[in-house]
């Protein structure tokens, strides 16, 4: 049986291909592409696909017109697109390569020469050969493929945070559905202009300009990220929709100072909590636009979602997202009372299928539909969810379970602190001693008397921190992530406190 029209990832794309043909579809930098340049571009990539013969292509690519180009190629021939970080070392991209078996690797020239011991020389493409092929004159030969709902077309990876990238599957069906349900949640029309600023290798990105793409609507990428060029861009463009995480946003807030973007009309951030202080300076410099969080994981798609319009408790990650049920169970399955913390399930037709090639053991945990990635939370009376970290991220002090959320959120609360993290260092007495990242306001000096003076009149004298440094930034990973292992090289090893 031969999937319908709505049940595959490029549908949408192809079908605004033939009804709008002369729309602006893609502006990548200076380059303006229309629906039909663009289509006809996957479409001489996606010839050269089903001409190799190639079921799974890895893309290696910096962000560029090319990633477009390959990524619905290779669903137009009936592929599967490897989505590789450019920013891994090439050690890491050369063990993935063997460990997934790509019949395509796709990446910059310079990346290509180290993997002529792992791959043949007709398997390895330049971004130069895709951009000749795309813009190569000649007659479009149909295509023979056909791919259903359940085929896959994409070989993810986790972020690595803890541990080596795992690689996850997902068929069309799973965002085939995201693009139903976050099209319901964000109010996707055609007639918006996305923008996404942020690597199209990571998925809060390339699922944005996807989206966009799909629906019909204009997606704006930029080959790196610059904040001067993306206030430049939302005033040249009209830009409707920005899309980027909160370490973007706040670089993007310092760039435009007192200046004001009113054509913005939704601001989409995940991968972190917004902190209050940042949220505020996000309402200051788009005052036309809603502010939308929402939380979710790369296995899971989307769990949450907080929406300013809402009047979310501002720190909760929100309610549950249209098509998502959650449960909060604890450690022998069962569910909790509410308010009490335990693990957070997700049961949605938005699920990847499971992990592909090596993993560590730990990730997504299924009980038949249901799933986690091992994050604890708790839902109040109303049903909002509050985070309360993740299974290895909880600290244990002096016989004690303390969760970071609970008190960056109380740390955070104070109005000289603009963001904050919390982590646990191994303590010889008491298993781990409480410390925390903190960076103040601008021009703003803080003490550590004045931060645990402040902590002390809301938590339990065991959950206060005992170590402090203060910092310009928070240290995270490209998704935007605290990179808690990287934090804790701030602090000093010290078993006496």
């Amino acid at each position: 049986m031969t999937a319908t029209d709505s049940d595959l990832v490029h549908s949408g794309f192809l079908r605004a291909g033939g009804a709008t043909p002369d729309k602006i579809a893609l502006i990548a930098d200076d380059q303006v592409f229309t629906f039909a340049d663009l289509t006809a571009r996957a479409h001489r990539f996606a010839m050269h696909v089903e001409k190799h013969g190639a079921r799974r292509v890895a893309l290696c690519l910096p962000n560029s017109p090319a990633v477009i180009d390959t990524f619905f190629g290779t669903l137009m021939a009936g592929g599967c697109v490897c989505l590789f970080d450019p920013g891994w070392p090439v050690p890491l991209l050369k063990r993935l390569t063997i460990d997934h078996a790509p019949d395509i690797v796709v990446a910059p020239a310079e990346v290509l020469t180290q993997f002529s011991d792992v791959l043949t020389q007709d398997s390895l493409l330049s971004v130069r050969d895709v951009e000749a092929a795309a813009e190569r004159d000649g007659p479009l030969v149909a295509l023979e493929s056909e791919s259903l709902a359940e085929t896959p077309f994409l070989l993810g990876f986790t972020s690595g945070s803890s541990g080596p990238p795992k690689g996850f599957i997902r068929p069309h069906r799973t965002w085939t559905e995201s693009f139903r349900q976050s099209g319901a949640e964000f109010s996707t029309t055609s007639d918006g202009r996305v923008l996404a600023p942020g690597p199209l290798s990571h998925g809060l990105s390339l699922y944005a300009v996807i989206e966009a793409l799909s629906g019909g609507a204009t997606a704006l990428i930029q080959s790196r990220f610059d904040p001067a060029a993306v206030l430049e861009s939302i005033e040249k463009h009209d830009v409707t929709t920005l899309v980027l995480v909160p370490t973007m946003l706040d670089v993007v807030l310092e760039q435009a100072s007192e200046n004001v973007c009113n054509s913005v009309k939704q601001i989409i951030t995940a991968g972190a909590k917004l902190s209050p202080a940042l949220r505020q300076r996000t309402e200051r410099v788009f005052p036309n636009a809603e502010t939308i969080e929402y939380y979710g994981a790369s296995e899971l798609s989307f769990i949450t979602v907080a929406k300013g319009m809402e009047d979310c408790p501002p720190d909760s990650v929100g309610r549950v997202f249209a098509g998502v049920q959650i449960e909060i169970r604890d450690e022998d399955g069962g569910p909790v009372k509410t308010g009490s913390v335990g693990t957070i399930w997700v049961n949605s037709d938005m699920l990847c299928t499971g992990y592909v090639g090596p993993t560590d053991g730990s990730g997504m945990r299924t009980d038949g539909a249901w799933a986690t990635v091992g994050d604890y939370g708790h839902q109040d009376a109303e049903g909002y969810l509050f985070l309360d970290g993740r299974e290895g991220s909880v600290i244990t002090s002096a016989g004690y379970t303390v969760y970071p959320s609970a008190i960056e959120a109380v740390i955070q609360s104070h109005p000289a602190v603009a963001d904050a993290a919390v982590l646990g260092l191994p303590h010889r007495r008491w298993g781990e001693v409480i410390a925390a990242a903190v960076v103040p306001k601008g021009g703003i000096t803080l003490s550590e008397t004045d931060l645990a003076d402040h902590c002390r009149k809301t938590l339990e004298p065991y959950a206060c921190p005992r170590q402090w440094v203060f910092t310009d930034n928070l240290v995270r990973t490209q998704s935007g992530k605290i990179d808690r292992a990287a934090l804790a090289e701030h602090f000093k090893a010290d078993d006496t406190q």
